[in-house]
């Protein structure tokens, strides 16, 4: 039986949506979990095209989501703007 490598974008239809599942991940107490979020994200949008975006390498940003880096802040907006996502921060 052949497998496929499960994206979660794969299911969600809208920015909306989009945006609320990143929200629920960077709530996470483990802040890995936001960065795997984008890692899935910028697979579905594709690598190549995100690299571009941002002016980063494939490789550079296959290591911020990938855990073998930790992610500087400056690297995560590069991500989220040329993933077009504007993230909605709501303090309690």
């Amino acid at each position: 039986m052949k497998t496929t490598k499960y994206n979660p974008f794969d299911y969600l239809d809208s920015q909306d949506e989009i945006i609320e599942f990143l929200n629920d991940c960077y709530n996470d107490e483990n802040p890995q979990i936001f960065i795997n979020a984008l890692s899935h994200l910028m697979e579905k949008k594709g690598v190549a095209e995100v690299a571009r975006l941002t002016g980063l390498n494939r490789e550079s940003l296959y290591k911020t989501v990938k855990g073998q880096t930790q992610p500087t802040w400056a690297t995560v907006h590069k991500i989220l703007h040329a993933l077009k996502i504007n993230p909605n921060f709501a303090f309690a």
